[in-house]
Formats: C-alpha cells, structure tokens, sequence
C-alpha cells in the first residue's frame, strides 16, 4: 500500500475533474486524480463538434489532451477506484486498492458512471458480506466459502489472495467467451478458483450478512451459499456516495452551491455528479469553478 499525501485529490478523469486538475496542478499545488474503471462518457463519443475552438474531434482524443494538459502541469493520474472515503476531518483520506491517499481538499468529479444493472440486495449487504475489495476486507472471510464477480485479471489475483487465506474460492464470470481471454479463464483454473463462466448474479440473499446468492445462466437459476461476495468491477455512485455522507440533491447528484461547495469544509463536486446538464462545457465550467474554490480554501487554511 503506497502513502500518498497531496494538497488537492480528484476523484474522476473527465472534464469536469481534468479542468480542475489543470486549475490546481498549475497553481503549484500537488494534485492527484483518480482515473476509475468506469469510462467517461466524453471518452466513448465517436464525435465531438460542439466544443469552442475545435470544428471536429473523437471524444477519446478531447479527454487525451485534457489529461496532457493536466499531466504537463504536474497532475499525477492515478489508474484506481476509490473504495473508502473519510471526509469530515482533516485531512480527507481515500483508499483505494492499492493507495492511502491523504488530501486538504478533494473534488468530487466521478461522472454518473455507467447504467450498471444492480444486484438486487447488492446495496443492503454491503460491510455485510458485499464487499469492493478483497484486499481491504480479505482477512475477515479467513477459510471461509467466498464468491468473486469479475470479468478481468484483477478478479482472478484478487481471487488467489483468498485462496492464500485459505478461503474456497468461486470465480462467477458475467462475460462472454469472446469477450473473456482464454488466459485469464486459464489461470483462474491454475490457481485452483472454482470457476463459473458465462453469468451474471442477480440477487444477493441472506439474514444480516449474506448466506447466499441467485446466479443466473443459459440452464437457468441456481442459488450458491456462500459468506462473502466481492465484486471486482467498477464501483457504483450510489455505493460510493452512500459512504462519502455529502448532501444529496436527488438521488445520486451531490448538492453543491455557486462555488461547488457540499456540505463537508474542503469537499467540493462538479460534473455530471452535480446533475447540472451533462455537457462538455458545463462540465469543465463547473471542474473550473470548483479547482477555484479549493485553491481559496488552500489560501484561508495554510
């Protein structure tokens, strides 16, 4: 686990969180962004021609530039997902896989992710038996019958550190054979993972802490016991948002005010989070106003 201690932390890659690392990172003030799993929804548009001073440019190739930007003025962008969030004290601290992060101030920027099918039960069970992150809660299934949802090499590793903790370990894959690498479904076998490929999970069961869950494939629906499920994917807003306490608008859009304040002192949102109009420019408008505002709290709070 690598420490990391920054003046400004970002959470979120698109434009709303590069606008502000541009922001911050030129001020001289150490930034970190976290880059997630989930793809910004910039970064899938096969064509952008609405953005001033540019007739006509791929959305991959927009954020591209915003991250060199970003990344030319000193920003260090962090490949991970955020997993636990400490916001009402000094300093703010983040985890993530592989990261403790502490920051004076942190800029939530993660976008509305993607339109993930929910597990049923998923949200009810978590710190319960549904966890994010076999890393951080592994110890607490030690020989334990455990199930991992994930369609990547991280799942399988993640999957062998519980094996090395003496857990019996399923593997359920939710992706197709095409879309699986032959290597991946081969080294999970290698490393003695119970594995289940082609299905999707679609309600996690139990009383208090979960017992079991539904799987689902072409034969139909199963139930499989097991004491804890981690699921190795790209983590929810609503899951995210639930831990972090900031003050929602609506249901999963954080409310800020005129300068991209939240509730906490040194919190500030922006972008798609924020449900302020999903467009480019707002985003990078409101990224802008809230790089701004954290550097005036930096200013107040030496």
């Amino acid at each position: 686990m690598r420490d990391i201690n920054v003046d400004v932390l970002i959470i979120g890659a698109g434009p709303a969180g590069l606008s502000a690392a541009i922001y911050t990172a030129r001020a001289g003030k150490k930034t970190v962004v976290l880059k997630g799993k989930t793809k910004s929804h910039l970064e899938l548009a096969h064509k952008v021609e609405n953005y001033p001073g540019i007739d006509s440019i791929s959305g991959h190739e927009l954020l591209k530039r915003f991250e060199d930007q970003a990344t030319k003025f000193g920003a260090e962008i962090i490949v991970a997902d955020v997993l636990e969030m400490s916001l009402e004290f000094e300093p703010k601290m983040a985890t993530t896989r592989s990261e403790f992060i502490q920051a004076k101030v942190v800029i939530i920027a993660m976008g509305k992710g993607e339109h993930k099918k929910d597990i049923i039960g998923e949200s009810d069970f978590l710190g319960a038996g549904v966890s994010y992150c076999a890393t951080c809660d592994g110890d607490f299934y030690k020989g334990k019958k455990v199930v991992v949802y994930g369609n990547d090499f991280e799942a399988v590793h993640d999957a062998q550190m519980l094996i090395q903790l003496g857990c019996d370990v399923t593997l359920v894959s939710y992706c197709k054979d095409q879309t699986c690498p032959e290597s991946l479904l081969k080294l999970a076998q290698e490393k003695g993972v119970h594995l289940i490929n082609n299905t999707e999970i679609i309600e996690v069961m139990g009383s208090g802490t979960v017992e079991k869950i539904r799987i689902k494939n072409s034969d139909g629906e199963i139930e499989l016991e097991t004491s804890g499920l981690f699921i190795i994917q790209a983590i929810p807003s609503s899951a995210l948002l639930s831990k972090m306490g900031v003050t929602l608008s609506t249901k999963d859009c954080i409310a800020v005010d005129r300068e991209m304040k939240t509730n906490f002192p040194g919190v500030y949102a922006a972008g798609d989070i924020t449900c302020g109009g999903w467009q480019i420019a707002i985003a990078n408008g409101e990224g802008s106003v809230a790089a701004l505002s954290a550097l005036k709290y930096l200013r107040d709070h030496k």
